[in-house]
């Protein structure tokens, strides 16, 4: 999990507008004048797995990935506003769209599958915060624990006894 974290960390930095990406710590919900990130913002985390064993210590989980967007709503989107605000007020579903096409489909690596937008929801904030979460499904392969043996090779020894007819 810890590979899939900074995996997708590095595929959201390519997403173009994105000012901060981190885990999820908090840092949205530190109610400070100087919260400890920059407008917009993605954190990210793995909300919970179900696991499945699938025999010598390999296990395979089903896993949902939390990705929370987030920006100060500065704008206002009234249609009487410039259109110069309401377009840095909606500006927030356009990263959205951008986050889902980065992620949708996306293979971090061979110890996971694509991941797949399961859900997408406000969250209704009352500190001028925008926010927005989706949550990602992806199959993960978790071999941590499984037992390498090491093979030795050993010559076969066959020993055969015959006796020997009286006379």
């Amino acid at each position: 999990m810890k590979t899939l974290i900074a995996d997708l960390k590095t595929r959201l930095s390519s997403v173009t507008n994105i000012r901060y990406i981190d885990e999820d710590w908090g840092q949205l919900d530190y109610y400070s004048p100087n919260q400890p990130v920059k407008w917009p913002c993605v954190i990210l985390d793995i909300n919970q797995a179900a696991w499945s064993n699938q025999g010598e210590h390999v296990q395979i989980g089903l896993a949902q990935v939390s990705i929370r967007i987030a920006d100060m709503r500065l704008s206002n989107t009234n249609p009487k506003a410039p259109t110069s605000q309401q377009t840095k007020a909606s500006s927030i579903f356009d990263l959205i769209t951008a986050v889902h096409a980065a992620l949708h489909g996306w293979t971090a690596d061979s110890a996971n599958g694509p991941l797949t937008r399961t859900l997408t929801r406000k969250v209704n904030r009352d500190d001028g915060i925008r926010e927005f979460e989706m949550i990602f499904s992806v199959q993960l392969i978790d071999d941590s624990a499984k037992i390498n043996y090491t093979k030795v090779a050993v010559p076969p020894a066959i020993h055969v006894s015959i006796k020997k007819p009286t006379e």
